[in-house]
């Protein structure tokens, strides 16, 4: 069980352990809503604003501080793995009952925003039928999200992948250990992978230390147990209480299987 660490009347719980709050605003507007933070959360300048009922965000213990401007509404999820690096603030709009999933060791370089809505309706005119339903965005493990990148809906990126700097990306699937950039995103290489050690201060002998890689720990491949985003979304689609999509997402947070994200090339 999670600790209550604060309730308000509209029923609206923080679980878990007291954040660190420096320069950041968490509002409840709605009721019954849910921020769960584990051990060693700290908000840096975050704006976190529950707009609707019953959604979670879910902060797991990171060595980084967490940067994010966050607008949720009805129905929906945030959830943010283990060991996160988020250079700067990351804006989220989280609406129409969909959900954004970050894996564990992510990072996010600078003014990045995630929306999963157009935030108005667009319709066929001979069908008349609404033609831009949200959808949800999934993020596996060891993803790099370069600068000012825009990511809209319906985006699934498996574990080991790279997102280029101010690429727009919306309704793909990325395979694993995968390059994408450009407006729209496209794949530039495949079977590639990265380091997060920084090159800014390398001499020559750095330079060339850094030419081969010795160890295969971001590389992911169709091996042991891999997860479906669409299954996991399914899954907690048909859950209609909070606090048992939480413990869900707490069964997921404990799979420590190194493939577990992983999205084959097809």
């Amino acid at each position: 069980m999670l600790e209550i660490v604060k309730k308000d009347d509209n029923n609206n719980y923080i679980l878990g352990s007291e954040p660190k709050l420096i320069k950041s605003k968490i509002k409840f507007k709605g009721k019954n809503n849910r921020l769960v933070c584990e051990d060693k959360v700290v908000l840096n300048d975050c704006n976190i604003y529950f707009e609707g009922d019953n959604s979670i965000i879910y902060l797991s213990s990171n060595n980084h501080r967490y940067h994010i401007h966050v607008s949720i509404f009805n129905n929906s999820f945030l959830f943010f793995d283990e060991r996160t690096y988020l250079a700067s603030k990351v804006s989220f709009v989280i609406s129409e009952g969909r959900n954004v999933f970050i894996g564990e060791n992510c990072m996010f370089a600078k003014r990045i925003a995630l929306r999963l809505s157009d935030a108005h309706l667009i319709y066929d005119v001979d069908s008349m039928e609404r033609i831009n339903v949200s959808e949800s965005v999934y993020i596996g493990d060891h993803v790099w999200i370069g600068q000012e990148a825009l990511l809209l809906k319906g985006i699934q990126i498996g574990s080991g992948s790279i997102i280029g700097a101010r690429c727009v990306l919306s309704s793909k699937t990325i395979p694993s250990n995968s390059l994408w950039g450009g407006i729209p995103a496209r794949e530039i290489r495949k079977n590639v992978f990265y380091d997060s050690a920084s090159n800014h201060f390398f001499t020559d002998i750095e330079t060339s230390k850094s030419m081969k890689y010795d160890s295969d720990r971001w590389i992911y491949r169709n091996e042991g147990e891999i997860l479906s985003f669409d299954d996991i979304e399914l899954k907690l689609k048909n859950i209609a209480d909070v606090d048992e999509k939480i413990k869900f997402l707490i069964q997921i947070r404990n799979n420590k299987s190194h493939n577990r994200f992983y999205i084959p090339d097809e």
